[in-house]
């Protein structure tokens, strides 16, 4: 795999991880400044904090899965390799 390939498959995991950095910090910023009471506003960030932990641990899950696949992958590459480098020096 060239070095572009590998910038193309991690990319979205990048985007992924930005994307809801900021929507957390973001979210934090607009019920900090909305005009509630205390027990509103944290109610709502405790909401939202769940709602973000969710969706991180579940792109984290899809990310080890991926890794997983990929590292399969090479354990059938590394070994097709080796047999076929066998095979050619009989």
């Amino acid at each position: 795999m060239n070095e572009r390939e590998t910038n193309e498959r991690t990319r979205p995991n990048g985007v992924v991880v930005g994307f809801l950095c900021g929507a957390a910090v973001g979210a934090g910023i607009a019920l900090l400044t909305a005009p509630s009471s205390g027990a509103v506003t944290r109610r709502r960030i405790r909401v939202t904090a769940q709602k973000v932990g969710h969706a991180t641990r579940e792109r984290l899950a899809q990310i080890r899965g991926r890794f997983g696949e990929l590292r399969h992958d090479l354990k059938d590459s590394v070994a097709h390799g080796a047999n076929e480098m066998g095979a050619a020096s009989r």
